[in-house]
């Protein structure tokens, strides 16, 4: 179930999953900070250039525009997620924010952290006019609990020192041609060898996020400036064709990159 609360920004998801293995297709980033709790099961957790084994009790806590996706392999599995804007997100955390990133694994605070979760949703639920100040300030008290027990965390790793090294690379390198085979050559593999681990680690198909990268710079081009033309964007984005790269950004944004573009000039003037 998802829940929309106010105009601050703040969402509320339960997820119960029965039937799998699962991967999730929702929106691999987003303009909003997520916070995500593993109840119960376990996953895989591709953020950013790092694939992380997630159990029940961990927390994912992740910036707005950071690349993720999920993958499920055991049942059941419980998850609860918040998607807020900076306000509930208190001003004293912001700077503790780095050494907290992405995967928070401290079975001292778990028990605390879900019963702060079973607050909100009680809240969502059960709404009145206090609901909005109540939601505010459980949000606030679980990122100073976060915020307060960090020291005490226990440090993870990623699981694959290739797949890191291989997204980092794209995301540094997408204007230029990128392929699969080459990147394969790179780390000694053959192409097939090299997808399938990839496909294994992120969760993404490798020309699925090359061109999500690609999008996403486009994305960040087209709210920054208006001086440069559509084509122009493609080209430095590594598109060579940009019919092809505005049909493209429509699939994922739901409008062709003009009218995406229009949003923002109209805020600025």
């Amino acid at each position: 179930m998802l829940f929309k609360k106010n105009e601050n920004g703040i969402f509320f998801r339960y997820e119960d999953a029965s039937e799998g293995p699962t991967i999730y297709k929702s929106q691999h980033y987003h303009n909003v900070f997520e916070i995500y709790y593993m109840e119960r099961g376990a996953c895989r957790y591709f953020i950013n250039d790092m694939s992380y084994e997630v159990t029940a009790g961990d927390v994912i806590l992740i910036p707005e525009g950071t690349i993720h996706k999920t993958i499920y392999d055991e049942l059941p599995h419980h998850r609860r997620l918040i998607y807020c804007s900076s306000h509930y997100i208190p001003t004293a955390v912001i700077k503790e924010m780095p050494s907290m990133l992405y995967l928070y694994r401290n079975p001292n605070v778990t028990k605390q952290i879900s019963e702060i979760f079973d607050k909100i949703e009680q809240e969502y639920s059960s709404p009145d006019h206090f609901s909005e100040d109540v939601i505010l300030n459980h949000t606030h008290l679980l990122f100073y609990l976060l915020a307060r027990n960090k020291n005490s965390k226990i440090e993870t790793k990623s699981s694959n020192i290739y797949a890191q090294q291989a997204t980092a690379y794209i995301k540094e390198n997408f204007a230029s041609e990128i392929t699969l085979t080459a990147l394969a050559k790179m780390y000694s593999m053959s192409p097939e060898h090299f997808s399938r681990l990839f496909k294994r680690e992120t969760g993404f198909g490798f020309s699925e996020y090359l061109t999500m990268i690609r999008l996403q710079k486009a994305e960040q081009m087209l709210k920054s400036s208006e001086r440069f033309p559509i084509s122009q964007i493609a080209y430095d984005c590594g598109f060579n064709d940009s019919n092809y790269f505005s049909e493209k950004f429509k699939q994922v944004y739901g409008m062709p990159p003009v009218k995406y573009r229009g949003q923002f000039t109209k805020k600025s003037k």
